[in-house]
């Protein structure tokens, strides 16, 4: 089947990429006040089960999240988040996007949705911000993904990931044009996937144009701002189980970094899914659930 947009649907596509599922479950949109600041998230439901937040990286999504989300809810309870400035949640003023502006705010969504301890996921920017949020909140966090993000990184591995959605357009005159575009910069997924993802992270504008549902700030603003030295800083104070999963076709996280982080963290360990580049839950989403999952079950 495929939607409106002519793309497949989740449940489709999840089975073209062999992802695991037991049941199709559609997640509910919720929104939550915290210090005057919006939050759109996704709730994939079983509140009984322990939760697992997951915080996306930049120009992203919650909807990033959905076949990681779907494959995994029947265990935990997942809040996937629109980060601030991206999706339905509100926009930061000033566009001021670092670790040190983003983690507060983040930090106020945890507590308005009142949870105690919790797993936490963040790809690229979202796992940068999750691991700085790990190391001021000990006793919240359980364990604690990133997904090809370090405490330091490569230059080289930067640098192709800014190109790669630089090289997406701003707007367009057509939904199509985005697919085409998308597809160029990552051929590993197919058009009939793209379509269906970029169909929950775009919107058409009362002028026609189709653009992305993302504060135009975040274009050419700093989501760091932070040295290497704070957060290894940060990461040395880390105290829960601690995995990073990195694409095998990605200079993102370099070696010695994995190395310096299994030497100094007692519980660290790392995976890397083979053929996946900077987006790795994306690319090879069989792959990057099983290596969740049997880190999940592990530190359960």
């Amino acid at each position: 089947m495929t939607t409106s947009t002519g793309g497949l649907t989740l449940f489709d596509a999840a089975r073209a990429m062999d992802v695991p599922f037991t049941k199709e479950v559609t997640p509910a949109d919720k929104e939550v006040n915290a210090r005057g600041f919006k939050f759109h998230y996704l709730d994939w439901g079983n509140e009984s089960r322990p939760p697992l937040v997951l915080w996306h990286g930049r120009t992203n999504a919650a909807h990033t999240w959905d076949f990681t989300a779907l494959a995994c809810c029947q265990d935990y309870h997942i809040l996937s988040l629109d980060m601030p400035g991206h999706g339905d949640s509100d926009w930061i003023p000033g566009g001021d996007y670092t670790v040190d502006s983003q983690v507060p705010i983040l930090t106020g969504f945890i507590n308005a949705l009142g949870l105690g301890s919790f797993y936490l996921m963040g790809h690229s920017m979202g796992g940068r911000m999750a691991m700085v949020y790990t190391s001021q909140n000990l006793a919240k966090v359980r364990g604690l993904v990133m997904v090809d993000m370090a405490p330091q990184t490569g230059g080289r591995g930067e640098g192709a990931m800014a190109v790669g959605w630089r090289r997406l357009p701003w707007e367009t005159d057509s939904f199509e044009e985005f697919v085409e575009a998308a597809h160029r910069v990552n051929p590993r997924r197919s058009p009939e996937q793209l379509r269906g993802s970029l169909a929950l992270q775009l919107r058409q504008f009362p002028n026609g144009k189709w653009s992305w549902k993302w504060d135009p700030a975040l274009r050419e603003a700093e989501t760091n701002g932070r040295t290497n030295e704070q957060h290894w800083e940060a990461a040395s104070k880390i105290t829960c189980p601690f995995l990073i999963i990195k694409g095998g076709e990605s200079e993102m996280v370099p070696q010695e970094t994995l190395d310096r982080l299994a030497f100094m963290h007692p519980k660290f360990r790392s995976v890397v899914v083979p053929g996946a580049s900077h987006q790795v839950h994306g690319d090879k989403p069989a792959l990057f659930i099983q290596a969740v999952q049997e880190f999940l079950r592990s530190v359960s």
